[in-house]
């Protein structure tokens, strides 16, 4: 009986990873066509810079003597990227917001001088994200850097720079869904 109950836990231990990995919720690619490809390329990197502003935000280096989870959430103002990334909207418009919102946190974070080396692999996924997700019809306006992140005393800038990347990862949570919506195809249902 004992052996039996052996058995069958570590069955379900070497079973767990793959159970684990199945339940995550990844678009199926309908054909092999390139842009389905780029899509997915599109969905693994707005994977990887959901982990990376969550790395951020947990930087202790980064906002040393600073309560982040404190701090309020600032998102870029300028854009709808929550209204226009519905289901069933434009996905013109919806790819239009997004590339908006993406050029702001990379100009944005780009301006914040006190942390280059920190932020730096942020800006760049930010950046292969944005040109990943540009097409040839989507016109974006010209984004300026997030003043308070380049002016006033140091902590004034720390603490500006926490509410933007708290911003820029609720952002990006969203950012990442509708690229998962639009990669699987179920935007032209």
């Amino acid at each position: 009986m004992l052996a039996n109950m052996y058995l069958y836990l570590s069955s379900c231990a070497l079973l767990f990873p793959f159970l684990c990995h199945v339940s995550m919720g990844t678009p199926v690619p309908q054909s092999e066509n390139p842009a389905i490809t780029e899509c997915q390329n599109r969905v693994n990197l707005s994977r990887e810079l959901v982990g990376n502003i969550r790395a951020l935000l947990d930087n202790e280096d980064l906002f040393v003597g600073l309560n982040c989870s404190e701090q309020r959430v600032e998102v870029n103002p300028k854009t709808e990227t929550v209204q226009a990334c519905k289901p069933n909207t434009d996905m013109s418009a919806c790819l239009r917001n997004i590339s908006e919102d993406l050029r702001h946190y990379v100009v944005s974070l780009k301006a914040y001088k006190q942390a280059q080396t920190t932020l730096n692999s942020t800006v760049i996924l930010t950046d292969k994200l944005l040109h990943s997700c540009i097409t040839p019809d989507v016109e974006t306006s010209i984004q300026l850097a997030d003043s308070k992140l380049t002016s006033g005393n140091s902590v004034d800038q720390r603490v500006h720079l926490c509410k933007v990347l708290k911003g820029f990862y609720l952002r990006i949570i969203t950012i990442s869904r509708a690229i998962g919506y639009i990669s699987a195809g179920d935007h032209k249902k």
